[in-house]
């Protein structure tokens, strides 16, 4: 069994985040439902084939992975999380799927597994999203697909997470330990070794998706 490392402070922050947190924001939070329901369609219209194995980096409880499987239902569909109560959680709710307590930053997996690689929401939260990176790069096939997303940090999502943050004071208070915006998290991603196919704003640009590949 993979041993978790935790930075300073992590696991209070994953605990400040209820396990159930996606599964009951988006049916009774309608700002959430808006948001994550957009993350969902950003993400699904980047995947322009059938993939026979997934892997959800930062899964949390399952439901965004939970999504995929619904559209795709005969792939093989895992996710990791450092959260073991979301992860516990997960796995009660969706039989379908395999989550498993996992470091993103050592993926317990042997390369070249999977065909498509997501990390939505993610890199902005892990201690060193370079790692991270290259470590979906290490577990995808040849030819194989990452979709990595993340707020676009423009002033309208700033503006919107300082109100959510410190105003409405809803969860995930100090928890992006790093400041990206689309042109920093793009030149992260030009910095590994995946290649950049296409880039999709959604949700107002407050969002950013980039489908990759590694050749």
């Amino acid at each position: 069994m993979q041993k978790i490392k935790f930075y300073k402070g992590e696991e209070e922050l994953l605990h400040q985040v209820p396990p159930d947190y996606y599964q009951k924001g988006v049916k009774t939070n309608v700002l959430q439902r808006m948001w994550h329901r957009g993350k969902v369609n950003a993400v699904l219209s980047l995947i322009q084939f059938k993939p026979v194995n997934v892997l959800d980096v930062g899964c949390a409880s399952g439901w965004f992975l939970s999504n995929i499987k619904k559209k795709y239902p005969k792939s093989k569909c895992v996710g990791v999380d450092k959260y073991k109560e979301a992860v516990v959680y997960g796995n009660k709710k969706y039989k379908n799927m395999k989550l498993r307590q996992a470091d993103a930053h050592k993926l317990p997996f042997k390369a070249r597994t999977f065909d498509l690689v997501v990390c939505t929401e993610v890199l902005e939260h892990v201690e060193d999203p370079k790692i991270v990176l290259l470590e979906i790069e290490r577990v995808l096939i040849k030819n194989g697909h990452a979709i990595v997303e993340m707020d676009s940090g423009n002033f309208l999502f700033r503006s919107a997470w300082y109100w959510w943050t410190n105003i409405r004071r809803g969860v995930w208070r100090d928890s992006h330990i790093h400041a990206f915006n689309t042109k920093k998290l793009e030149k992260l991603i030009k910095n590994s070794r995946l290649t950049v196919v296409e880039k999709k704003n959604f949700n107002y640009t407050m969002g950013v998706a980039f489908l990759l590949k590694r050749e």
